[in-house]
C-alpha cells in the first residue's frame, strides 16, 4: 500500500513539476494587441504567421534595449560564437544608442516548421555621450527560420550595401 501512495505522489508531483514549467517557460508578448506594433500584424496572417511575427519583434524590442543576452538568444549560434557576438554588441553600445523600428514585417513558410520572413526597418544611431544622431537608414532584413521547439533564425540577412548608400542620413528618413 505504501509503494502505491508513494508511487501516486510522485506522479501527481512530476505532472504538478511539468505544468509549472510550462507556465514559467518562454512567453513571447502578443505585439498584435500593442498599439506601436499593431499595423504589423493583418487580419489574414494565420496563427503562425502571428506568432513568428511576435518572436522576431521579441528579437528587436532586445536589440533596442541592448539586451545582447535576449537579442543574440534567437540566432542558432555555437556557445562560442554568441559569446564573442554579445561581447561585441555590448562593447559597441557602450558608446553608441541603436535602436530598430519595424515598419513592414512579411512572412512565408515553407512549411510548419521552416520560414522566412522580410523586416523593413529604419535604424538609428545615437552617440551616448553627446546625443548627436550619427546616421538614419531603411533597409530590409531577411530572417531564414527554423523552429525546433521555438524559432531560431539560422540566416540573417542584411538589406543591400546599396541600400544602405542612398538612405543613410543624419535626418529622419521620411515614412
Amino acid at each position: 500500500m505504501k509503494h502505491v501512495v508513494r508511487s501516486t505522489v510522485l506522479a501527481v508531483l512530476s505532472v504538478l513539476l511539468i505544468l509549472l514549467c510550462t507556465a514559467c517557460g518562454d512567453k513571447t508578448p502578443d505585439y498584435s494587441k500593442n498599439e506601436a506594433y499593431s499595423h504589423l500584424f493583418s487580419e489574414d496572417d494565420t496563427a503562425d504567421a502571428v506568432s513568428l511575427k511576435n518572436v522576431i519583434l521579441a528579437h528587436l524590442e532586445a536589440y533596442n534595449a541592448g539586451d545582447a543576452e535576449g537579442y543574440f538568444s534567437l540566432f542558432d549560434m555555437e556557445k562560442d560564437d554568441r559569446a564573442f557576438n554579445v561581447m561585441q554588441f555590448e562593447a559597441l553600445r557602450q558608446t553608441v544608442d541603436l535602436t530598430y523600428t519595424p515598419e513592414y514585417v512579411y512572412t512565408a513558410f515553407l512549411n510548419e516548421d521552416n520560414a522566412q520572413a522580410l523586416i523593413t526597418v529604419t535604424c538609428k544611431a545615437t552617440d551616448k555621450t553627446t546625443g548627436e544622431v550619427q546616421f538614419y537608414y531603411r533597409t530590409d532584413l531577411t530572417y531564414t527560420m527554423v523552429r525546433d521547439g521555438k524559432w531560431k533564425i539560422t540566416l540573417n540577412t542584411p538589406g543591400a550595401e546599396e541600400d544602405l548608400m542612398y538612405t543613410l542620413t543624419t535626418e529622419e528618413p521620411e515614412s
